[in-house]
């Protein structure tokens, strides 16, 4: 599969986690998906270069600094992390939390404080 069809199934599947946003914010924030989508993609790319060339190069004099791809790689995961903070915060707003055990059990509390 190439880079750009797994750029798409990575969209696709951003894209259904904002099923249950309104479409309006949706819409908006469709760029920003296909740039985590893109982020995404790459991020793997650079992996597997790390993983087959390593993240550190030694000099002929036995200096060491980091790959292009180690350097490119933490600039683009701190930018994922970004937008995709950004993303689940806009999410996040439209989904209504049932209440969880910890919620009933400090009504439980609550009540029997009360009376």
């Amino acid at each position: 599969m190439g880079k750009m069809s797994n750029v798409n199934v990575e969209y696709l599947r951003l894209k259904s986690l904002f099923n249950s946003v309104d479409p309006t914010k949706t819409e908006l924030v469709d760029n920003l998906i296909n740039e985590a989508a893109f982020m995404k993609v790459q991020l793997s790319t650079l992996q597997e270069q790390i993983k087959k060339h390593g993240a550190v190069q030694i000099s002929s004099k036995g200096n060491q600094r980091q790959t292009e791809a180690a350097k490119y790689y933490t600039k683009l995961v701190n930018s994922y992390g970004t937008v995709i903070k950004t993303l689940n915060s806009i999410m996040g707003k439209n989904v209504i939390d049932d209440d969880d055990e910890f919620d009933k059990f400090m009504a439980r509390i609550e009540w029997v404080t009360i009376y």
